[in-house]
C-alpha cells in the first residue's frame, strides 16, 4: 500500500512533507512516520520505523523499529521524484531523512553526499519563507503551529518529544496535519515574500545555504574528549580562585556579617522569649550566584550607582551590568571584587552551557568526539546566522576562556581543522556603504583606524599631533594609552549609543563623554547622515532594506517622521535596531561565500576531502583532508569567494575585501595563517615554523 501511494505522488509536480522522528539528534532520530500531501486539504502519512504495540500484549504504544523495507521504498521516491517538495524547517526533516536513508555510519561522506544533492534538488521550506514575508524589527513568530492556527487550530500533541507516547493513529493524524499546514503557510506567505521582493535573496542565497548548513550540521566539529575534560579542571580551578579572592575580602566578610546578622533577626523575631546567639548561623555566606546578595553587596556594601534595571524594575546584577560598575570605582579592593565576580560568572557560562554539550559530543568510528549543534538561518533581524546547544556565537573571543574553549577543538588523524575570518568585515562594509571619507582612508591613505579617532576624540591631550597620516598614526607608539581608550567608546557610538552610553558603560565624565559623542560624529557625519537618509526613508516605506535586499520592516517609524523632535521611545529604539541591521546583515556575505565554495567543492575531485563545519560571526569553518594539494586549493579558491563584492554598494577601486585561511593545529586555540596565493612549498614552509614550537 505504501508502495502504490508513493507512486502515486509522481503525478503532483508540488508536495509537502513532515518526518515525526524519535529524538532531536539525528544519529538518533530515525523516521517514525512521514507524510506528503499535494494541496492543503488532501495527504497521505504512514508509519517507517515506528513499530506499533497496542496491537500485542506489550505496554506501550510503540518503538522505534529501524524498517529496511519501507526506508527503501522512500529512498527510491526520493531519488526519483523529480518534482518539488516543501518543508516546515527542512534543515531538521532533510538532515534526519539523510542521515537515516542514505548514511551507513556516522562518518560516510558518500552517502551524505548523495541523500544531499537529491533531498536539495528542488525544495523549498516555509519556515524561511515566512521569515522573509514578515522579518520585524519587533521579531516574528516561525513555529508552523503559530503561522498555521488560524487554518488548523491548536493540533499540537503534549507527547510529541517522544512519539512512542502516542498511538500511532494519532501520530499519523498529527503528521498529515503538519504536511497540510505547511502548504497553508506556503499559500499565505508566498506572495508576501514575492510582492516583497524578497524572491532573489530566497532563492540565491537563503536556500543554498540550507543546503549548506545541513552538511555542517551532519559533520559536525571535531573535539578531543581527553582536552574536554581536562579543560572543565581548568575553569572548575579557576572558579575556585575568583570564590577564594571573593571570601578572602575583608569587604566580603563585612557582608557575610550583615547577612548573618539579617538572619539572626529574621529567626529571632519568630520567638517570644528565647533568642538565638549571631553564632547559630556561622555558615550564611555570600552567595556569588545569589541576585539579592549580589544587590545588597554592589549597591548597599559597595555603593555604587544603579545603572542597569531588571524587568521587576530591581537594580540589575548581571555580568554586563557588572561590567560597567567596574569603570564606576577607582578603589582597588572594589574593583578586585567586580573582577572576580565577572570572571566568575564567565566561567560559570561556559560551565553549564558549553562543557556539558561537548561532553555530550557523538563519538565516532575514527575515536574523535564530534559537536552538533543547530545553525538557525532566519533567527535574527539582520539575517546573520545564529546558532543553538550550544551557542557558538557567544564563545568567548581573546580572552583565557576563549582560548580554553578553543583548545577542546582538535583535527581527527588524517585532517585538519582550517577557517577562513574576513578581514574586519564590518568596517570595511560600513566604509564602501556609506562612502564616508573617513572611514575609507583608513584603507586608500593607510592611516591607523584607532589612532584616528583618538585623534578625534582626545586632540587637546596631543597638541604635538598634527593631520598628517604619519603624525596621526605615531599616536600607537606616542600616545598608547589614548588609542586605547578610544576603543571602547567607538565601538558604543557604532551600535547607536550615546553619551549616556558612554557615561553608564564606560564610567567617564558627562563632559568628557559629550565631547567624545561630539568628536565622533564630526569625524563620521557623511557615516550618520548615510543611517539617517536610510532611517528617514523608512519613515515613508514602513521598512528599510539591507544587504542583498533583505527587507527588515520597521511598523513604528512607518508611523512617524524620523529625525523630528516627537519621535517615541520605542520607535527610536526600532530606529537604532533597524540602523544596526544595516551593517550587520552583510555577515550574510559569510553565508554568500561558504555557499559558493562548497558548490565549487562538491562539482570537485575533492568534494570527499573538505568538509564544512561552522559558520560562525564572519568565519567559515573547515575540516580539510591533511593533503597539501588539497590544502593548496582549498586556500585559493575559498579567498576567491570570500573576496567577491559583486553588491553595487560594495565595489571600490581600490578597497577590497579579503579573507585568509588558517591553519588550527594543535588545536583551535592555535592559528597558522596561510598568505593568499601561496605556493604548496610556501604552505609547508609556514606551517613547519609552527610545528617547530609544538
Amino acid at each position: 500500500a505504501i508502495a502504490e501511494s508513493l507512486n502515486l505522488l509522481h503525478q503532483y509536480p508540488q508536495l509537502t512533507s513532515d518526518v515525526e522522528a524519535f529524538s532531536l539528534r539525528f544519529e538518533e532520530a530515525g523516521i517514525g512516520t512521514i507524510s506528503f500531501a499535494w494541496d492543503k486539504h488532501n495527504g497521505i502519512a504512514f508509519a517507517c520505523d515506528y513499530h506499533d504495540l497496542t496491537l500485542t500484549d506489550q505496554v506501550g504504544y510503540g518503538v522505534n523499529y529501524p524498517n529496511p523495507e519501507v526506508r527503501a521504498l522512500l529512498r527510491e521516491f526520493f531519488s526519483t521524484y523529480t518534482g518539488e517538495i516543501t518543508w516546515h524547517n527542512a534543515t531538521y526533516d532533510i538532515k534526519v531523512t539523510i542521515a537515516t536513508l542514505w548514511m551507513r555510519h556516522l562518518l560516510d561522506i558518500e552517502g551524505l553526499l548523495i541523500g544531499l544533492e537529491i533531498m536539495t534538488r528542488h525544495f523549498q521550506d516555509t519556515k524561511i519563507i515566512a521569515y522573509l514575508a514578515t522579518n520585524t524589527t519587533a521579531g516574528n513568530v516561525l513555529g508552523l503551529k503559530a503561522l498555521a492556527h488560524e487554518y488548523a487550530g491548536n493540533w499540537a500533541q503534549e507527547e510529541i518529544a517522544d512519539i512512542t507516547k502516542i498511538p500511532l493513529p494519532e501520530l499519523l493524524r498529527y503528521n498529515l496535519v503538519d504536511a497540510l499546514s505547511t502548504w497553508y503557510v506556503k499559500e499565505k506567505y508566498l506572495p508576501v515574500l514575492i510582492a516583497d521582493n524578497q524572491w532573489e535573496i530566497y532563492q540565491d542565497l537563503f536556500l543554498p545555504s540550507l543546503k549548506t548548513i545541513i552538511q555542517m550540521e551532519l559533520t559536525g566539529m571535531p573535539m578531543s574528549s581527553k582536552r574536554v575534560e581536562e579543560v572543565a579542571k581548568e575553569l572548575e580551578d579557576l572558579r575556585t580562585g575568583y570564590e577564594d579572592t571573593l571570601t578572602n575580602s575583608p569587604v566580603i566578610k563585612m557582608l557575610n556579617l550583615l547577612l548573618q546578622t539579617s538572619e539572626m533577626e529574621k529567626a529571632n523575631a519568630k520567638l517570644k522569649v528565647k533568642q538565638h546567639p549571631l553564632s547559630k548561623f556561622s555558615d550564611v555566606a555570600f552567595n556569588p550566584n545569589s541576585g539579592p546578595q549580589v544587590q545588597r553587596l554592589l549597591y548597599e556594601q559597595m555603593g555604587l550607582p544603579v545603572l542597569d534595571f531588571t524587568d521587576t524594575k530591581q537594580p540589575a546584577t548581571g555580568g554586563d551590568t557588572i561590567e560597567k560598575l567596574i569603570n564606576h570605582t577607582q578603589n582597588p579592593e572594589y574593583k578586585e571584587i567586580l573582577e572576580a565576580l565577572i570572571g566568575h560568572g564567565k566561567v560559570g557560562k561556559i560551565l553549564s552551557s558549553f562543557i556539558p554539550a561537548f561532553q555530550k559530543g557523538l563519538l565516532k568510528m575514527d575515536g574523535t568526539s564530534y559537536l552538533h549543534g543547530g545553525f538557525n538561518l532566519g533567527g535574527t533581524v539582520s539575517g546573520r546566522l545564529s546558532s543553538s546547544k550550544p551557542n557558538l556565537q557567544n564563545i568567548p573571543a581573546g580572552s583565557i576562556y576563549g582560548k580554553l574553549i578553543k583548545s577542546c577543538f582538535v583535527a581527527p588523524k588524517g585532517w585538519l581543522f582550517c577557517g577562513a575570518d574576513f578581514n574586519s568585515l564590518e568596517d570595511y562594509v560600513s566604509a564602501l556603504t556609506t562612502k564616508d571619507p573617513n572611514k575609507l582612508k583608513v584603507y586608500t591613505d593607510g592611516y591607523d583606524g584607532h589612532c584616528l579617532r583618538a585623534f578625534s576624540y582626545f586632540r587637546d591631550k596631543c597638541p604635538d599631533i598634527v593631520d598628517t597620516v604619519d603624525s596621526i598614526n605615531s599616536m600607537k607608539k606616542k600616545y598608547p594609552e589614548l588609542r586605547q581608550d578610544s576603543k571602547g567608546p567607538t565601538f558604543a557610538l557604532t551600535y547607536q549609543g550615546t553619551w549616556h552610553t558612554l557615561v553608564n558603560n564606560l564610567g567617564f565624565e558627562e563632559t568628557k563623554a559629550k565631547s567624545i559623542e561630539a568628536g565622533y560624529h564630526e569625524l563620521y557625519k557623511v557615516s550618520d547622515q548615510y543611517v539617517q537618509t536610510r532611517l528617514e526613508q523608512a519613515s515613508k516605506d514602513g521598512y528599510v532594506e539591507v544587504a542583498f535586499g533583505l527587507r527588515v520592516r520597521t511598523p513604528l517609524l512607518g508611523q512617524v517622521m524620523f529625525g523630528s523632535d516627537t519621535v517615541p521611545y520605542e520607535a527610536a529604539a526600532e530606529g537604532r535596531t533597524a540602523g544596526n541591521a544595516l551593517g550587520q546583515s552583510y555577515g550574510l556575505l559569510n553565508n554568500r561565500a561558504a555557499n559558493e565554495f562548497m558548490q565549487k567543492v562538491w562539482a570537485s575531485k575533492y568534494r570527499y576531502d573538505i568538509k564544512p563545519v561552522a559558520l560562525i560571526h564572519d568565519a567559515i569553518y573547515l575540516m580539510i583532508r591533511d593533503d597539501i594539494e588539497v590544502v593548496d586549493w582549498a586556500n585559493r579558491e575559498l579567498i576567491k569567494s570570500m573576496q567577491w563584492q559583486e553588491l553595487p554598494e560594495l565595489q571600490h577601486d581600490t578597497v577590497k575585501l579579503g579573507a585568509a585561511l588558517d591553519v588550527f593545529w594543535p588545536s583551535w586555540a592555535v592559528a597558522t595563517t596561510l598568505p593568499n596565493n601561496a605556493s604548496k612549498a610556501e604552505i609547508f614552509e609556514v606551517c613547519k615554523v609552527t610545528k617547530s614550537k609544538y
